[in-house]
């Protein structure tokens, strides 16, 4: 004799029907792991635009550095002709405030931020001079960043 099955309990194949899909919970717990993981990819490009910004403004300043030094080798030193004794200080001068370009400002503005200073030393009539420019700018966070350049320029007599 065959048992009978009471209508209120579930056979197997019942049940899978009514396990199948998702829940509530179980949606937005996956939408929760997914906003974290977004969240995260957003901070990291976010980290990485500012790393080049402030890469960006470093390769600014070392040109504008190089470009001054490239200003002093342009001059004349030799015997009768010294045009670089008229630079040189006891200590850093010529400030400036220069933007990206090199245009110069005699105040700090949001464009022109990079300031430039030099110094020129004469080490004597037989040594050569010595010529440092360096180039402050602030950073993303406020700090300020400076990137010097040293140089040493011969005399011709």
């Amino acid at each position: 004799m065959r048992r009978r099955v009471p209508a209120t309990s579930a056979t197997p194949r019942a049940r899978r029907t009514r396990a199948a899909g998702f829940t509530l919970l179980e949606v937005m717990i996956a939408l929760l792991l997914a906003t974290i993981g977004l969240l995260g990819t957003v901070a990291v490009q976010q980290t990485m635009f500012n790393a080049t910004a402030n890469a960006n403004d470093a390769a600014i300043a070392t040109r504008l550095a190089t470009q001054a030094l490239e200003e002093f080798s342009a001059r004349t030193v030799r015997i009768g002709l010294d045009q670089l004794a008229t630079e040189v200080s006891p200590d850093w001068t010529d400030v400036k405030y220069l933007n990206a370009a090199g245009g110069r400002n005699p105040t700090k503005t949001p464009e022109f931020r990079f300031k430039r200073e030099t110094w020129v030393v004469d080490q004597g009539a037989t040594n050569p001079y010595a010529v440092s420019v360096r180039v402050t700018y602030d950073l993303d966070n406020g700090s300020a960043k400076t990137i010097r350049v040293d140089q040493q320029r011969r005399k011709t007599w």
